[in-house]
């Protein structure tokens, strides 16, 4: 009886693991034209990261703090449960620096908060940077890389979540 629950627990599990794809493989491109000539923006959303007492860091040189993607400290995120989408689906936009804009699919049942949108970018940029000729990147490091804001825009019925990403370089 012990054996046979074994078997189904690992069936189980090998069918699940099975028809999950690769984030990336899901990715397809996106023409810039589809967000900038038929999209509405519905909202722009900072991504910062806090300092020791609980405020927007600023750093020396100026400008803020965006969140790291290669070791996004989620702690440190400011306002890391601030809602960025109430839809349950939209498709997620990556253009830095990758030669080409690609877009995917992601789903969450209750909307978007800032924390789980970096989980989600962390997640892309780390398969992204273990592809790097595919996706036309020479020069950067994903240590370098930090998620600064990003820009909800509404085409048609689709909801867009355009990044943008810098490099500390």
């Amino acid at each position: 009886m012990k054996n046979t629950y074994l078997l189904i627990v690992f069936i189980l599990v090998s069918f699940i693991s099975c028809s999950e794809k690769a984030l990336l493989e899901k990715s397809f491109e996106v023409e810039k034209t589809n967000l900038m000539f038929g999209g509405m923006i519905v909202s722009a959303n900072p991504f910062q990261i806090k300092d020791k007492k609980g405020k927007r860091y600023i750093r020396e040189k100026g400008g803020t703090g965006g969140i790291n993607l290669a070791k996004p400290e989620l702690n440190k995120l400011y306002c890391s449960d601030c809602n960025v989408t109430d839809s349950t689906k939209a498709i997620l936009i990556i253009k830095y620096p990758l030669k080409k804009t690609i877009g995917y699919r992601i789903y969450s049942e209750n909307g978007f908060n800032k924390e789980k949108l970096v989980i989600e970018l962390s997640k892309a940029y780390s398969e992204i940077f273990m592809n790097k000729k595919k996706y036309g990147i020479c020069c950067d490091e994903l240590a370098d890389l930090e998620l600064t804001s990003i820009l909800v825009f509404k085409v048609g019925q689709e909801i867009y979540l355009e990044t943008k990403v810098d490099s500390k370089k």
